[in-house]
């Protein structure tokens, strides 16, 4: 097995990818990897996380300010869609 050794300059601060595997095992105590697990489930999963927290504010924000509407379904989910008004306020790319 090889792991990589850190030079100097990467060992004076924890990276993120360090913090966010701390982050899991401190919420999966039992769990054990390998490399590549912990990169394509820790990580990815965290960052999931991460940017679904992001979405929601923007979210949010944007149901606020009248530019989406928002409906919830008969499974309870919330639905987003552009609000009728703003359907020609976008400008096209």
């Amino acid at each position: 097995m090889h792991i990589a050794t850190p030079d100097r300059k990467e060992l004076k601060s924890e990276s993120s990818i360090e913090r966010k595997i701390l982050e899991y095992l401190a919420n999966n105590k039992r769990s054990r990897d390998t490399l590549r697990g912990i990169a394509e489930w820790w990580i990815l999963k965290q960052r999931i996380v991460d940017k679904a927290k992001e979405v929601e504010v923007a979210l949010g924000r944007l149901v606020a300010e009248g530019k989406l509407s928002a409906r919830t379904g008969p499974d309870g989910q919330v639905r987003y869609y552009l609000a009728k008004h703003r359907v020609r306020a976008i400008p096209e790319r």
